[in-house]
């Protein structure tokens, strides 16, 4: 035997090449990748053995191969030649370019890195996922088999002795790499340890998967109203772009339902649309066939106009609140076309609304057919004016007992100057109106068609103010609008049904015409004063307030506008907000009586950060002048909070009072507690707890509990954030 003995051995591959052929003929395995790449390899160890006549080498004591992305260390490496194969002993621990890492006492290889079969094996992949086993056998881009082997996807640190959540142990694991899947054979879960359920066999795809078809992990939860509901969702895809998923709903008290669907991207196009069908408890029946669809679709065409359809219907109306799939009282159904350049904007919509509330009459289900608006900016018949142009038509039915047609025309000249006094605003049009009202129910009972015609113009003023105090900035900016309307008052010809429930506040004082849509407009002149100031403060963060009032100079009171019908001053509006940093955030806004100096309405919202907790107050009073049929004062409270804790636990609790005509009532509750990242990252428990004490003909008050585990991999949709 011809052997020799190299010490303190570090060679790379032109070196080792060099060495091989004075010492001994043979070469170091596989080195070419294919026939026209060749792979760096790096060795290294204390101390190699090269046998010539046997055709092996021994390396000894903090071996080292590197080889492509192949890396490999272990105390001691046999390799031969004659076989191409290689035993590791002692620490072997082998790591992949794609994150995988394997550890074991002892190991063989063959097939250059690409074939390995351990005893015992220890595998991790890239995210975590650790397979366990007294036996195993590798073979790269093909598959994995482990014998008596464990997997789990918890994150802890197994060498310190800490132990996974959850984890499965089967009499044989295979892991193929060609359709990313795991299968373990006569399997048993255990959860902290504890064998929880036994299975023949389980499947579930891989870390690299993000899309696969079965089942997801089902929810249970508990009404007083349906008792134990259970819902088992099946998840199916269907090709790169599309999906589907089935989840059936099953409540031991009321009947069954089942949740369809479907999903569906193209180029340009995205569909989403769920169908219920089921045969449950209603007002009707003890048990009735019900049905209902929500179809969401969106697309660009030519000329980049945009297509929406949103199309919802209910056969039954209050099945969807009952069973927790929808909360509105009113299905909203539209199709729309808008398209919109630097200069003109066009929108065509069709909607019909399915009042969800009262199915003997259709006074509220209103019914557009079609509405079309056309709006643009351009320059005017002068130098420095700008000329906008709205054109608006609609036809609506069944709108609270009302048919009305309408035909609108508006063009309003705009123009803006500033000079060291100042910023100057005006603007002269007029508005064209046809109606056709062939119905209506507001207690007038004139119909027919109606014409209105009215001019308006404006002139406004503004400046800023620029103080300088302790370092601080202070801007205030006083404003002021002279604005008159002229021409028809038809407000009793014509029905009101876009701006009924006006309310002053800041957005609306300084617009010409304040109220929302073409149906209200109230001639008459009017100033409009505000003064607004913005500074910041190291205490308070920034600080924005203002404080307005319309006087009224010819013209009628208008609804809304104030309280009382004898004063031509409006209600004073005013609001205030402050904001520093993530800290806290408040706002405040309200309007005084001008008159009486009540305070007509108060909006409050407080939202406050406390080392990991989150805290959002909300008060809300609104006197009962501004509500049609009102018995009383609004009033109502809301508290949410939400706390992250040590170990990835979050709580999370909200809770409404009613606080309107000075009595205390407690509305709508609801806490939820969940663990998630702290459990290791691969278990997710969420309890869950709602009540809500609001009545329908259909619907009690109730109490729920849920109670959701997802465990990692198994039947869970991960989470895009694209």
């Amino acid at each position: 035997m011809i052997s020799t003995t190299i010490k303190n051995y570090y060679i790379r591959l032109i070196l080792l090449t060099l060495i091989f052929s004075n010492v001994t003929s043979f070469s170091l395995g596989q080195i070419n990748d294919n026939a026209s790449n060749t792979t760096e390899v790096i060795f290294e160890a204390d101390m190699i053995e090269i046998r010539k006549i046997e055709g092996i080498i021994i390396a000894e004591e903090n071996v080292l191969f590197e080889q492509g992305q192949y890396r490999l260390s272990a105390d001691k490496v046999i390799y031969n030649q004659m076989t191409d194969m290689g035993n590791a002993y002692g620490n072997v621990v082998v790591t992949t370019g794609d994150g995988v890492t394997i550890k074991s006492d002892e190991l063989q290889l063959n097939e250059n890195f690409r074939h390995i079969i351990a005893s015992p094996l220890l595998t991790e992949l890239s995210d975590g996922s650790r397979f366990t086993a007294l036996s195993g056998e590798r073979k790269e881009g093909i598959k994995a088999v482990y014998a008596n082997g464990k997997f789990s996807p918890c994150i802890c640190d197994y060498e310190a002795g800490e132990t996974p959540i959850w984890d499965l142990r089967s009499s044989k694991i295979n892991h193929d790499f060609k359709t990313n899947t795991i299968r373990h054979e006569n399997v048993r879960m255990h959860i902290l340890g504890l064998p929880f359920i036994f299975m023949p066999w389980i499947a579930h795809p891989d870390p690299s998967v993000s899309r696969r078809s079965g089942l997801l992990i089902p929810e249970f939860k508990f009404s007083e109203d349906l008792g134990t509901v259970v819902n088992s969702p099946i998840f199916i895809v269907l090709d790169e772009t599309s999906d589907l998923e089935f989840s059936p709903n099953m409540t031991a008290n009321r009947g069954n339902l089942l949740e369809t669907k479907y999903r569906k991207l193209w180029d340009n196009t995205s569909l989403k649309a769920s169908v219920f069908t089921g045969y449950v408890s209603t007002f009707d029946e003890n048990r009735e066939a019900v049905s209902a669809a929500n179809i969401e679709m969106d697309s660009t065409i030519q000329n980049n106009w945009k297509l929406d359809l949103d199309f919802k219907r209910s056969s039954q109306d209050t099945f969807l609140r009952r069973y927790d799939f929808n909360e509105q009282t009113a299905l909203k159904s539209q199709f729309s076309g808008t398209k919109t350049t630097n200069q003109s904007h066009y929108k065509v919509e069709f909607s019909e609304v399915q009042n969800l509330t009262d199915t003997s009459a259709e006074l509220n289900s209103p019914i557009t057919l079609p509405s079309i608006t056309f709006e643009k900016t351009g320059k005017g018949l002068i130098d420095g004016r700008t000329l906008k142009t709205k054109m608006h038509a609609n036809h609506v039915l069944h709108d609270l007992g009302h048919d009305i047609s309408r035909w609108i025309i508006q063009q309003t000249s705009i123009n803006s100057n500033e000079n060291n006094f100042g910023i100057f605003d005006n603007e002269i049009g007029y508005l064209g109106s046809i109606y056709y009202v062939s119905k209506r129910n507001d207690g007038f009972t004139n119909t027919g068609e109606v014409a209105r015609a009215n001019i308006h113009a404006s002139a406004g003023w503004r400046r800023y103010y620029n103080y300088i105090i302790n370092d601080k900035s202070l801007i205030i900016e006083p404003k002021i609008k002279l604005t008159f309307i002229g021409g028809d008052d038809k407000n009793n010809d014509i029905p009101n049904r876009d701006s009924a429930d006006f309310r002053i506040d800041s957005a609306n004082m300084f617009l010409t015409n304040r109220f929302q849509g073409y149906d209200y407009v109230l001639p008459g002149a009017r100033a409009d004063i505000g003064l607004s100031a913005f500074t910041n403060s190291e205490l308070f963060g920034s600080l924005h307030g203002f404080a307005g009032v319309s006087r009224r100079h010819t013209g009628k009171v208008p609804s809304g506008l104030t309280t009382g019908q004898d004063t031509d001053l409006s209600d004073y509006v005013a609001t205030l907000s402050a904001e520093k940093n993530e800290l806290y955030k408040f706002s405040w806004s309200g309007r005084i009586n001008s008159t009486s100096s009540n305070l007509d309405e108060s909006r409050t919202k407080l939202s406050a950060k406390l080392l990991n907790a989150q805290l959002t107050i909300a008060h809300t009073q609104l006197t009962e002048n501004y509500f049609t049929s009102a018995d009383g004062d609004l009033e109502e409270a809301t508290v949410l909070i939400s706390q992250r804790l040590n170990g990835g636990i979050n709580l999370s609790a909200s809770q409404n009072w009613d606080l309107s005509n000075s009595i205390v009532s407690r509305d709508k509750s609801s806490f939820i507690i969940s663990w998630s990242d702290g459990f290791q990252d691969c278990l997710t428990v969420s309890l869950r707890y709602d009540r809500d004490p609001e009545r329908d003909r259909d619907i009690k008050i109730t109490e729920t509990y849920q109670i959701l585990l997802n465990f990692k991999y198994l039947g869970g949709v991960p989470y895009d954030s694209n």
